[in-house]
Formats: C-alpha cells, sequence, structure tokens
C-alpha cells in the first residue's frame, strides 16, 4: 500500500472541506429557497381563508337581514289580521247591543207597564248592591 504524502493529504483534505463548505451553501440555500416558498404558499393560504371568511360573514349578514324582513312582514300581516278581528269583533258587538236595543225598545211598546216594573225592579237591586260597597 502507498502512502500518501502529507501534502497529497492536506490538498485532499482542503478540497473535500471546500467541496463540503460548498454543499453546505446550497443546501442552506435550497432550505432558504424553500422556507421562502412555505411563507408565499402560507400568505396566499392566509390571503385565501381571509376572503372565504368575508365571504361567508357577508353571505350569514344577508341570511340575517332576509330572515328580519320576513319577520317584520310576519308581524304586520299578524297585526293587521289582528285589527281586522278587532274591527269585526266591534262591528259584530255593536250589531248585538243595536239588536238588544231595539228588542228592548219594543218590549217596552207592546208591554209598557211591565217594562217600567222591571225597570225599577232592577234599580232598586243597583241600588241595594251600590249601599254595600
Amino acid at each position: 500500500m502507498a502512502r500518501q504524502s502529507p501534502q497529497n493529504s492536506d490538498t485532499d483534505i482542503s478540497a473535500k472541506a471546500a467541496q463540503a463548505k460548498d454543499n453546505a451553501a446550497r443546501t442552506a440555500q435550497d432550505v432558504e429557497e424553500l422556507a421562502e416558498l412555505t411563507y408565499d404558499e402560507l400568505r396566499e393560504q392566509l390571503e385565501l381563508v381571509k376572503n372565504d371568511l368575508a365571504e361567508l360573514t357577508s353571505a350569514v349578514k344577508r341570511a340575517g337581514q332576509q330572515t328580519a324582513r320576513h319577520a317584520a312582514r310576519t308581524a304586520r300581516r299578524s297585526g293587521r289580521r289582528a285589527v281586522e278581528t278587532a274591527g269585526e269583533g266591534y262591528d259584530y258587538a255593536a250589531d248585538q247591543v243595536e239588536d238588544v236595543l231595539g228588542t228592548a225598545e219594543d218590549f217596552a211598546k207592546e208591554r209598557p207597564a211591565l217594562a217600567l216594573g222591571l225597570a225599577a225592579g232592577a234599580g232598586f237591586l243597583l241600588a241595594l248592591v251600590m249601599q254595600r260597597r
């Protein structure tokens, strides 16, 4: 086996060290480029997420506004129906009162003495009730 001279082994070591240094520099550059790509990709993904959230927020807002408009329409319809029903009830009560008054008036014309006696009796009972209070 031939022995290398110290100069040759120093040269080999220097060459290998230079090659290792170049490899380390290339690896560091590759890692830096990869980190930059990853950072840029993350920024793009983050921007996409922000846009998706903005669209989702807008959709939820529109849905809420639509629900509020629907609830307002339903409330207005219910209010109108309540007013109509109350008006119909008032008209019905007014008609009933007119019918009762008409019937009482006819009764008083047909039997005035009995009507006067009933009115006096009702007045007497009302006076008794009012005194006890």
